[in-house]
This record gives C-alpha cells, structure tokens and sequence, in this order.
C-alpha cells in the first residue's frame, strides 16, 4: 500500500502540483499551546525572537527591493511584518483576530482579517507578496498563486514557503515526517511541483532556498536522528522546507 508520501514522489512523474491530504480535526487554536511532533509543549507566541530570526533572511530580501506595497498573508503574529522596512506600505493578511490585532501593535503595519482575495487590492498594485506557511493549508492552492499573480505588479515577488514532502527526511520517515503532524495540511507539495506550478502560471523563479544550516535547527541531534531513522518523528532538516522567491512576468 502507497503512503501520502509515496504519493507525494509520484508527482515528478504526474502533471499533478499537489496532492490533497484530507483535514483532521484540530485539538487547539493555532495560536494556543499545543503539543508538537515530538511531545513537547509550545507556546508560539512565546517564540517571538525565535521566529524573527527563522524569517529574517526573507526580510532582507524584501528590505533590498524598492519601495512599494508588502503583503505578508498569513501573517501570524507579526515576526516578519516587524522587520519590514516602514519605506514600504506594510500590509498583514490573517484569518485569526488575535493574530491581526498583535501584529499591527507589534509591527505598526496595517493588517486586515480574512483571506487573500481578488478584490482586496487593486490588481497590479502590489510589489511582494508573502506566503510562508501558508499554501499548504489551503484547498485550492492553484487558485490562490493565481491571485497572487492578479494582484502583483509586472516584476513584483511572490515569496512563497511550504513543506517539501518529497524531502530526505520524508523519504526516510515516510508517514512520521514531523511536517504531515499539523491536522491542517491540506495541499503538499515536492519542491519540484511547486516550481512547475509558479512557472506554469507565469512566475520566473529567481531563487530558491532551503533555509536550515546556520539556523537553530542544525543540530547533532538533527544528524543522529537522521542516521537513526527507525524510531520517532523526523527532525528538522535540509530540504524539508522550501522557500521559492519567484517574479511576475509581463
């Protein structure tokens, strides 16, 4: 019998972008403490600096760029809206109220409770766009790059996160892959699928990267675990993540 992951290889040889995961049921809000996959107690609100520092090189990269309107959808908490420059429009998109109201204190940027849609902006009128743990949770994620692409200007970004469930440790972990642990992945990618989709809607990609070593998560532990694949979650590793910076053609 195949496992999602087996599914997830499969779509280097499919015209497939992503394959769907049905939902789970969540036990928390997202932004409660909840347990992670290895059993241990979070409390994301209270990983503030932690965070800043897991998105600053995504910030480097906007802040490098002209001024001009900065969307970050799903913006949680702020952490990244925070190290925007204020030379650009700042604007943080986030289905949860606490999520809009803390980010706007923390971050002086405007946010705005909902979803990205069609209508939220005028199209062409956004120079980046930011979608970091996001796609993954969203049914329709080919309709959503396609709203993305509506509402950027020619050459603007799209910065866009996700799982790659076709990395070394999901291949290794198979269905204990740390990253299948969240009830709301809905729509997983390989990294490979995630490209093919952006260029078949008329993105450029311009980079791509796979953010871990010099991070916190490159740790011995992280390479014993990957050596010792027979027991518990996957760790955070190379390639388990992918970050897509990708340009809006004409």
């Amino acid at each position: 019998m195949s496992s999602i992951i087996d599914e997830c290889l499969a779509l280097y040889g499919s015209d497939a972008y992503f394959v769907r995961y049905p939902a789970r049921e969540a036990e928390v809000e997202y932004w409660d403490e909840k347990r992670d996959p290895d059993g241990n107690i979070r409390d994301l609100a209270a990983e503030r600096d932690q965070r800043k520092a897991d998105l600053a090189y995504i910030a480097d990269a906007v802040n490098a760029r002209a001024a001009g309107r900065v969307v970050d959808v799903g913006c949680g908490l702020g952490e990244l809206l925070e190290q925007i420059s204020p030379k650009h429009e700042r604007v943080g998109v986030d289905p949860s109220e606490r999520a809009v109201e803390v980010a706007a204190e923390r971050s002086g940027a405007r946010t705005l409770r909902g979803e990205l849609s069609v209508d939220l902006f005028p199209a062409g009128s956004c120079d980046t766009i930011i979608a970091h743990h996001v796609i993954e949770h969203i049914e329709e994620p080919v309709g959503f790059v396609e709203t993305v692409r509506h509402l950027l200007a020619p050459g603007g970004v799209f910065v866009v996160g996700t799982p790659n469930f076709a990395s070394a440790a999901a291949r290794r972990f198979g269905e204990r892959f740390r990253l299948l642990h969240d009830p709301t992945h809905v729509s997983l990618f390989s990294d490979d699928s995630l490209l093919r989709l952006l260029r078949d809607l008329g993105f450029r990609v311009a980079a791509v990267e796979y953010p871990f070593f010099g991070t916190r998560f490159a740790t011995d532990e992280a390479w014993a675990r990957m050596l010792d694949a027979e027991k518990g979650v996957s760790p955070a590793f190379w390639g388990s993540f992918v970050t897509v910076f990708a340009e809006k053609t004409s």
